[in-house]
């Protein structure tokens, strides 16, 4: 028992401890008028117990929080370095890798290098060279990746206990927490990325692509989503660190294009961009529409290698005959001067089998236009060719991008509800804004997947 001027003392402690308590809370408003009368009633007679218990209980909430946000960290450093492990083992050893840069570095300072003549092999090395030093480049990445997260992990889980208290204070320990996560996630996303760059292994996954997007049912509107397409994949291939050049157009009437021709050059560019052949259907509520109706339009989107490589094809070998093909000529249009507006010198090839047309109007001469566009039909033709198996480029009929209902690869509803998904795989997400604006990868990675394991279940059967 406490005396009586113990007892008082005790007393004018507790009242002084209340005061403060008071004050200190009504400091931290921006005003004393967010106060009445029941919460400083509330906070003043408030003991002392129970603000140390609420002071407690708020430590061990976020003790607790920071217990799970780091295991849940330990977890995605361990898939991220069991991802990276295995990864490792499946590329060139990076000593290799340096010898044989220095090997295309030696042949590309031969005088006769860079001869027109030589230009096929030329074009192999640099490509090369390109691939070596970017691979010599990711490696580098995740071995400092790896090293961050490791040793940032390594210091929050031997900071311990020091007579009752951590080695490292709060804000030490969140800065190493979210450094560790930083690192974890880049090692983990490039890895995911590499695994599907090996999917890319066909003849001409490495070449150029070239898309063409078509407007198709839907008038107006599907021009206006041939608009939106172009935006989507420009933006993609910025993202992806690929270079998009548009080489050829037809504006619409009203607004967007009716077609548009896209060139994307980057590694394994055409592997990547592959699986967009196809219809793609988009349901909006239409703001061409009077009444601001809901409508369906659609877009084909056809895609084909830009560039056929020597040592993968003899191009020289492929022709074809006259008779397939129907040529029509006619004025560029645009800007240029008057020779584009007078001159026909744009030039449409359409291969009568298959129904396959492409048209270039990049060059002022009729007969440089006929040329590109003759090479451009034989990459599709060769590309169509090469993903059906077949030995006869008349047997591509079937692969013929027609933009309308039923045939879509993909389905874009933004009304009455937000939602992307692909008709192939299944993969769907209702982050449509995110999607049209170019965040395309989980997509694409989830069709290559899909493509693979449909190509291994094939050769099992086969087999």
């Amino acid at each position: 028992m406490l005396g009586k001027g113990g007892s008082a003392l005790a007393f004018r402690s507790i009242a002084l401890l209340r005061q403060q308590t008071v004050r200190l809370s009504i400091k931290r408003s921006t005003t004393i008028n967010q106060f009445d009368a029941s919460t400083v009633r509330r906070l003043y007679h408030t003991s002392p117990s129970a603000l140390l218990a609420s002071k407690t209980g708020d430590s061990r909430t976020k003790a607790v929080s920071f217990s799970q946000e780091l295991t849940d960290v330990k977890r995605q450093v361990e898939e991220a370095i069991t991802l990276c492990e295995k990864n490792r083992k499946s590329t060139t050893p990076i000593h290799q890798l340096k010898e044989a840069i220095a090997d295309l570095e030696k042949e590309q300072s031969d005088p006769t290098f860079w001869d027109e003549e030589n230009s096929s092999r030329a074009n192999q090395v640099n490509t090369q060279f390109s691939s070596f030093t970017r691979m010599i480049s990711r490696l580098d990445n995740w071995k400092s990746w790896q090293g961050d997260a490791q040793a940032a992990l390594e210091m929050i889980l031997n900071s311990g206990e020091d007579d009752g208290e951590s080695l490292l204070s709060d804000e030490e320990r969140d800065m190493l927490l979210e450094e560790c996560k930083e690192s974890s996630k880049l090692l983990l996303e490039d890895n995911q990325r590499y695994e599907l760059d090996l999917l890319l292994s066909g003849p001409f996954d490495q070449s150029p692509a070239r898309l063409v997007l078509t407007a198709g049912a839907g008038g107006t509107e599907s021009n206006d989503w041939v608009a939106d397409l172009k935006r989507m994949y420009e933006r993609h291939c910025e993202a992806m660190g690929f270079s998009c050049v548009t080489e050829d157009y037809q504006t619409g009437d009203v607004v967007g294009f009716k077609s548009v021709d896209l060139l994307i050059t980057g590694p394994n560019a055409y592997g990547w961009f592959q699986g967009e052949k196809g219809a793609h259907r988009l349901v909006r509520l239409s703001p061409f529409n009077a009444n601001n109706k809901r409508q369906t339009t659609f877009a084909g989107v056809d895609v084909a290698p830009s560039e056929i490589f020597s040592d993968s094809l003899d191009t020289g070998s492929f022709e074809i005959p006259d008779n397939d093909l129907e040529i029509t000529t006619m004025r560029s249009g645009g800007a240029g001067g008057q020779n584009v507006n007078k001159v026909n010198s744009a030039v449409r090839i359409k291969h009568i089998p298959s129904g396959l047309q492409v048209k270039c109007s990049q060059e002022r001469s009729q007969p440089q236009n006929k040329v590109i566009a003759l090479e451009r039909l034989k990459a599709q033709l060769i590309a169509v060719a090469q993903e059906q198996r077949v030995k006869e480029i008349n047997e591509i009929r079937g692969d013929m991008v027609e933009a309308s209902w039923g045939a879509q690869i993909r389905n874009y509803v933004l009304h009455p509800y937000k939602m992307i998904k692909d008709q192939r795989t299944g993969w769907e997400s209702s982050n449509a804004q995110a999607f049209l604006d170019g965040d395309l990868e989980d997509c694409i990675g989830a069709y290559l997947r899909y493509k693979s394991k449909q190509e291994r279940e094939e050769s099992s059967t086969a087999s």
